[in-house]
């Protein structure tokens, strides 16, 4: 089996960590950071380019696309072969039962309301704060800056008493070391969950633990930050366009 993960950038290699160790499937993985930041798209923009991804997917040989970005989550309808991260996020705050819950995210998952608006209806009352700046840190390979502590303090400060808060974007739990400086918070990260649905759903993971990584973007740059912020070494990057 060859399976695809994407995202706008290296925020879906938390994903990639937690699936090789456990399967020899084939991994392609492909970053957009060429392209204008997921979360600052307009939906039928975004729409459209994560139709053109998918097509890119299956030119590929792609057997199933794990979608590993809250952004092009909230564009992409969810199926057997196609899973975004957003219903693996709603489930795992719905595991805990909170009457309260804090998102954090990026513009685009903040402004589609699809995690508050099933919160809501399922009486967990929702605070949604937009990160946006966070992603293009780590993107860059910061991870410790006091710059970047600076960030936190404005985006984390106003809900710093919440009991959870959902990381609704897979780059924010590289930083969680640097978060948990400005609340006690429980930190919710959707990738764990994600992970263990596609173990029990995707049958046939076997292939020959072969990875490809692909990016729209900085080679280099995606290589940087990989090993800055997840402590993963990309022997090789190739640049693609789409």
């Amino acid at each position: 089996m060859k399976i695809g993960i994407c995202d706008y950038g290296i925020g879906g290699i938390g994903l990639y960590k937690l699936l090789r160790p456990r399967t020899t499937a084939d991994i392609v993985y492909f970053s957009d950071s060429g392209f204008t930041p997921y979360g600052k798209v307009p939906e039928e923009e975004l729409r459209a380019r994560m139709e053109k991804v998918i097509a890119w997917f299956n030119s590929m040989g792609v057997d199933r696309i794990a979608v590993a970005c809250n952004a092009a989550s909230t564009v992409v309808k969810s199926n057997q072969d196609i899973t975004g991260i957003i219903p693996h996020g709603i489930n795992l705050v719905m595991h805990h039962h909170p009457d309260s819950i804090a998102v954090v995210g990026g513009t685009r998952t903040v402004e589609s309301e699809l995690y508050s608006s099933v919160f809501g209806k399922n009486g967990i009352t929702t605070t949604q704060r937009v990160a946006q700046q966070l992603s293009i840190r780590i993107e860059a390979g910061d991870i410790d800056s006091p710059e970047l502590d600076a960030d936190i303090a404005e985006i984390f400060g106003p809900i710093s008493e919440s009991e959870f808060i959902l990381l609704a974007c897979t780059h924010y739990p590289v930083i969680e070391h640097r978060i948990r400086r400005f609340t006690y918070a429980t930190l919710l990260d959707p990738c764990a969950e994600m992970a263990e649905w596609i173990f029990e759903n995707w049958e046939g993971m076997n292939g020959n633990s072969k990875d490809e990584w692909f990016t729209t973007g900085n080679t280099e740059q995606m290589q940087f930050a990989a090993q800055r912020a997840f402590g993963v070494e990309l022997d090789h990057v190739e640049r693609t366009e789409l």
